[in-house]
């Protein structure tokens, strides 16, 4: 590939045995965190936020790309806004701030604008709703983050909306996938992580802060609170260290952070043996790049990448559709020694019924996790405030964590018991391809077919309708170095 990003092409390699993290540089700061728990698609999520939102004692902070207050956390259970308000009825002392991109109102199917109007749940003395507008122009707030008492945190892929909630399983129908309005929307997989402890603390400080800039009221720390963890909820790893990796524009006397982008192309470059990856949008010629030097290597990892094939609009399909498709082609074009698969998740009762790929999930050998907000196109990495959090596996109880995290994605695209795909991975000998190739018959992955020869240069207006740094009339006109 002739074309490089923003940071020169590959990232610098590592080897097997120096750390990828490094704080300052391509993730914030890294934080213990004394549980973690990996929650695969929203209906998980969705419950085990609504078992932990009545743990609250002081404080509960949602931030989000979007927020909809008719959404229900429980099929059945009360709209989320009547969930608040019965939060902070409850407990004279919970305070709840809600945090939402103001134009989410325009591009999304919530309607909680904050207008004077009697009945709204935003009424309530103690729930304080704000829609962020510090953004530079064409960019916007794409974190969706949840603090509760600055000892419990979420994050991911994963709004408080319309439009997320599935079960594993991704039926074509489901009378339980229904919107607030009461129709039907398609299988939807997505991706949360919740973490306690110092780095569920850290993440409180990086909302807070977020609250601040969105809107002018600075939040205290809450003190002296205890552990908080939801009953019933198995932790997936335990007393290990999590690193928080940002996007944040230059806007306003507000420095640029691209820590997600480095933090990217740092783990693809260290892989060794297999690199799965989970993405809404593929559109970053850096990473295609990394990923191409490592298919025409010998000795180079397996590469399997999950996607989203529906675009939303033609607008997304010709700049993000057409670019993945090129890119594909690229990859497909150096793959000299079979060791790639491309492929999108449909639902197993209607081979018409495609998954919508939301989640933003990378894999890296038994190594590195990373689960965010983050997408694989250029605005993710300066434009719009993102925030993924990564492991890297030092222990060989994190490893064990991270091969199960693996395996259990796999599980819910291809339709089998978690302990079917383990059978077939030692069957294979831990080849990600194998296990693929032996249970896509049985599943529903299904192979994104692209022409190698179509690796044509990026579509027209690209650096325009996903950009990589924030507009500006210099950019523009060429003036800006």
């Amino acid at each position: 590939m002739a074309e490089r990003g923003r940071s020169g092409g590959s990232a610098r390699g590592k080897d097997s045995t120096s750390s990828i993290l490094e704080p300052g540089r391509n993730c914030w700061r890294v934080a213990r965190a004394e549980r973690v728990a990996f929650l695969i698609d929203a209906s998980r999520y969705f419950e085990v936020l609504d078992r932990s939102l009545p743990l609250a004692r002081r404080r509960i902070t949602i931030i989000g790309w979007d927020f909809d207050s008719a959404t229900r956390l429980r099929p059945g259970g009360p709209a989320l806004g009547d969930r608040l308000v019965e939060l902070v009825d409850n407990n004279p002392n919970l305070e709840i701030q809600v945090l939402v991109w103001r134009s989410s109102l325009v591009y999304s199917h919530n309607r909680d604008i904050p207008l004077p109007l009697p009945g709204k749940w935003w009424e309530h003395p103690r729930i304080h709703y704000q829609l962020d507008a510090a953004h530079p122009l064409g960019g916007s707030h794409h974190q969706k983050l949840i603090c509760i008492d600055d000892r419990l945190a979420f994050a991911g892929g994963i709004d408080l909306t319309d439009e997320r909630w599935d079960e594993c399983g991704h039926k074509a129908q489901s009378a339980r996938r229904c919107s607030p309005k009461g129709g039907s929307y398609g299988p939807v997989h997505d991706v949360q992580m919740m973490v306690d402890g110092p780095a569920a603390a850290a993440l409180a400080e990086l909302t807070r802060a977020r609250w601040s800039r969105g809107s002018g009221e600075e939040l205290a720390p809450v003190e002296d609170g205890a552990p908080l963890w939801p009953q019933g909820v198995a932790a997936d790893l335990r007393s290990h260290d999590i690193a928080i990796a940002r996007t944040r524009p230059d806007y306003d006397g507000q420095g640029e952070v691209r820590e997600i982008e480095r933090l990217n192309l740092d783990a693809l470059a260290a892989a060794r043996r297999n690199v799965y990856i989970e993405a809404q949008y593929f559109a970053l010629p850096a990473v295609a790049e990394i990923l191409c030097d490592h298919l025409r290597r010998d000795d180079g990892p397996e590469i399997a990448a999950v996607v989203n094939y529906n675009s939303h609009g033609r607008l997304e399909q010709y700049v993000m559709g057409q670019n993945r498709d090129r890119l594909f082609a690229h990859l497909r074009g150096s793959d000299e020694h079979g060791r790639l698969a491309l492929l999108y998740s449909r639902a197993a009762s209607d081979p018409e019924c495609n998954v919508k790929i939301h989640s933003k999930v990378v894999i890296v050998d038994d190594r590195f996790l990373r689960i965010g907000s983050s997408n694989f196109n250029q605005r993710s990495l300066g434009v719009d405030s993102e925030c993924d959090l990564a492991i890297e596996a030092v222990t060989p109880q994190a490893q064990a964590a991270v091969r199960r995290f693996r395996r259990d994605l796999l599980a819910d695209h291809l339709r089998v018991s978690p302990a079917r795909v383990a059978q077939v991975w030692r069957a294979n000998g831990g080849s990600l391809l194998r296990t693929l190739k032996r249970l896509r018959g049985e599943g529903c992955l299904c192979a994104y077919e692209v022409d190698p020869t179509d690796a044509a240069p990026p579509v027209p207006l690209t650096d325009v309708l996903d950009p990589a740094e924030p507009f500006s009339l210099e950019r523009v006109l060429g003036l800006k170095g």
